[in-house]
């Protein structure tokens, strides 16, 4: 029986898809969630008010497995193809495939865009799409845009070449879509209207497809026309329009994806091992993710551990034409093997999916093999013994603070706690770095603000832990102890000054996992263990459960901030209305949620437009 409790506390807060198996390796459920954690760990709080037939399933769920998506539409897509590959046991909602919607472009003269559930021959279909949400905003960005017939009037081109309308009855031509630029007014029988529409439909085509850089370089060549005709409005509108697409493309790698088969690996070294990760593509669409693990010596060759591994691949699949998408280029011995090295697009975004898929991958494979070593007090009193400390505490307590960032933004550090064997979850801790400008890459000063605040808490406490670990080398180490010579000079009180000197700090290199500490002449020492004793690997537990840790604290700063500033960056949101609407309706997201008529009441008309031009609502 796997651990779930240990399971559902590691579990990602970030989008993806969730499965459930059972004792017998089979897959019973398959879910997706915008935040994988509080989903997966709502079965199991509240059992109580699941229907029967859910409670049923969480008794049977043996392990569960997650895969990261970029947002939430590739997890609504994703967990719908799984789902039909799988056709889990008590996935019954989605078995039928009347969930998927598709656009269809009628096959007319004057052709419609309509949206409809079944695929027939009478047109050109794009899709199918598992959100009708999603379909409503393409349709209403596309229509925005591009501009095309509401109607439903009935178009002929007659022999000799004229149009002919039939079912006109009460309708007005041209009708209200003419008037607002909805439609070019093919109605109206002109020739330059009729072939006007036609270049629209066609370039609606294009954009449903993701081919959009055309599209946007044209928007962004009429933009500065009607600027510099001083068309200030009409610059303004199609900045929108620009901004619409650009939103709409965010949300679509996996609806877009690419045609044909695919396999998309990539890989990761860490912990002496080499992870590997793949993407299955049949048809455009993804089927599968997969993920391996391989024992390496440093000697051996990353170049050659990629293509072994492709090339077995190759050859259990030799009958399918699979082209691998892959991160560099490798010479294979079979010639027949097709791959790909994108820079850029969608199987880079792909690309990168694996790659952070595999990247989870490792450090749950990793942090899962240093539990089952089932760490002892007696372990952290040996690892004292041999760095020449003593045990300070009855509890012994170590910790390990870790620094986190994206390209300089959203710097957070986080704090690990190991008491008598055990990881501490409750005495975790999360540092959001605040004396550092947002851009601003400088690890050595958010440790500094890290230490000094907790060195604060120690001052305010007098407890100190019996071992603080350091994730580096010397010269991390050394920053870290200046840092405490600096604060100590500031302590006037005796005795904090003297619990801040017996500190017992130890720093662990990366590559080789060496242990550093600094004795009474300022010599740094160095101490290495055998990489299989205990010791070793409860410094490294500690360790990386920081550094996961605070990756997942950065992930979820970021998050939250793209969410808050979406409204911070709209035009006539000030403070007060913003506040109004987070406190109102919690998120961004709900808000799509919500009528016209209920915005109303908080919104003017400008700014409900406002929110529909952005594709918020």
């Amino acid at each position: 029986m796997q651990d779930i409790e240990k399971i559902l506390k590691n579990l990602p807060k970030s989008p993806g898809v969730y499965q459930f198996f059972n004792e017998s390796g089979v897959i019973i459920y398959i879910g997706k969630s915008v935040n994988l954690f509080s989903r997966v760990n709502s079965y199991f709080n509240g059992k109580s008010k699941l229907n029967f037939a859910k409670q049923k399933m969480v008794e049977a769920i043996f392990d569960i497995k997650t895969i990261l998506t970029n947002n939430e539409t590739e997890s609504l897509i994703l967990e719908t193809t799984l789902i039909k590959k799988h056709e889990p046991k008590y996935n019954i909602l989605m078995k039928d495939g009347k969930n998927h919607t598709y656009i269809k472009i009628t096959n007319e003269y004057i052709p419609q865009v309509i949206k409809t559930r079944q695929k027939g021959k009478t047109g050109t279909y794009f899709g199918p799409y598992t959100s009708t949400n999603y379909v409503n905003n393409i349709l209403k960005i596309s229509r925005k845009i591009f501009g095309y017939r509401s109607c439903d009037l009935q178009f002929k081109k007659e022999i000799d070449g004229s149009l002919s309308i039939n079912n006109i009855g009460n309708t007005k031509i041209p009708c209200m879509d003419y008037y607002i630029k909805r439609c070019s007014g093919p109605c109206l029988k002109e020739n330059d209207k009729i072939i006007a529409y036609n270049e629209k439909i066609e370039q609606i085509k294009h954009f449903l497809k993701g081919n959009t850089s055309k599209i946007k370089q044209e928007i962004e060549s009429d933009m500065r026309k009607k600027a510099s005709e001083l068309k200030f409005e009409e610059a303004a509108k199609l900045k929108l329009d620009l901004e619409s697409i650009k939103t709409l493309e965010e949300n679509q790698i996996v609806r877009d994806g690419i045609s044909g088969d695919y396999n998309i690996v990539n890989f990761i070294e860490k912990f002496e091992k080499f992870f590997i990760g793949m993407i299955e593509i049949k048809n455009g669409k993804i089927t599968g993710f997969y993920n391996f693990e391989i024992k390496f010596s440093l000697e051996e060759d990353k170049n050659e551990l990629l293509k072994n591994f492709i090339e077995n691949d190759f050859a259990k699949n030799i009958e399918e034409k699979i082209t691998y998408i892959i991160p560099f280029q490798v010479d294979f011995y079979i010639k027949e093997i097709k791959t790909e090295i994108p820079k850029i697009g969608t199987k880079k975004e792909l690309l990168d999916l694996c790659y952070k898929n595999t990247y989870e991958y490792a450090y749950k494979s990793h942090l899962d093999s240093l539990s089952t070593k089932g760490f002892t007090k007696q372990n952290m009193i040996n690892l004292l013994d041999y760095l020449g400390y003593k045990q300070i505490n009855k509890s012994i307590i170590f910790e390990c603070n870790d620094i986190s960032h994206i390209s300089g933004n959203h710097t957070v550090a986080s704090r690990s706690i190991i008491e008598n064997g055990k990881s501490n979850t409750s005495k975790y801790r999360k540092y959001k770095i605040k004396t550092l400008e947002e851009q601003k890459i400088n690890d050595f000063d958010s440790m500094r603000e890290v230490i000094t605040r907790r060195l604060k808490e120690i001052e305010n406490t007098s407890i100190i832990p019996d071992l603080i670990i350091i994730d580096g080398g010397k010269g991390q180490l050394s920053s870290v102890v200046e840092i405490i010579k600096d604060y100590k000079k500031e302590i006037e009180n005796e005795e904090i000054k003297k619990l801040i000197e017996d500190l017992q700090i130890v720093s662990i290199a990366k590559k080789e996992e060496e242990l550093f500490i600094i004795d009474e002449n300022n010599e740094f020492i160095k101490i290495v263990l055998d990489k299989d004793t205990s010791e070793l690997k409860l410094v490294q537990k500690i360790r990386d459960e920081a550094h996961r840790f605070a990756i997942t604290f950065n992930r979820d700063s970021r998050i939250k901030s793209m969410k808050k500033n979406i409204l911070e960056s709209l035009p006539g949101f000030g403070p007060k209305t913003r506040s109004k609407l987070l406190k109102k309706y919690s998120s961004v997201e709900n808000l799509k949620n919500i009528s016209i008529e209920e915005l109303s009441e908080i919104l003017t008309k400008k700014q409900i437009e406002t929110l529909e031009n952005h594709s918020i609502i």
